[in-house]
């Protein structure tokens, strides 16, 4: 077995230098299936992510419109709603007004 292998090695000093392929690797060949598999759910959850922040801040953006629609229309109702009962309290102080008159003219006629 050793007179084998210093044969071939002597031979191949004959011969000349063993020309070697050296290996180039990349880190992504050094990945593994499971570390890939993190990095596509990572990437995956954080796009699902972002997208769900923009939805929230939408959501955020329409209600603070609704509510502001909503206080300046209730603001609006309730300003006609002062509006409508002063109008309602001349009408009311005109037919008093016109009641007494009435009950004047009418005493008058009664006099006469």
């Amino acid at each position: 077995m050793f007179r084998t292998a210093a044969s071939s090695v002597s031979s191949q000093i004959l011969r000349g230098p063993i020309l070697s392929r050296s290996f180039h690797v990349s880190l992504a060949a050094r990945k593994t299936v499971t570390e890939k598999v993190s990095e596509v759910a990572d990437k995956v959850n954080k796009k699902v992510g972002k997208g769900l922040a923009s939805a929230i801040e939408t959501g955020e953006k329409a209600t603070n419109v609704a509510k502001e629609k909503i206080g300046a229309s209730a603001e609006e109702t309730k300003h006609k709603a002062q509006e409508a009962g002063q109008y309602a309290e001349h009408k009311a102080n005109q037919a008093t007004a016109g009641a007494r008159e009435a009950k004047k003219d009418v005493e008058q006629e009664l006099r006469k």
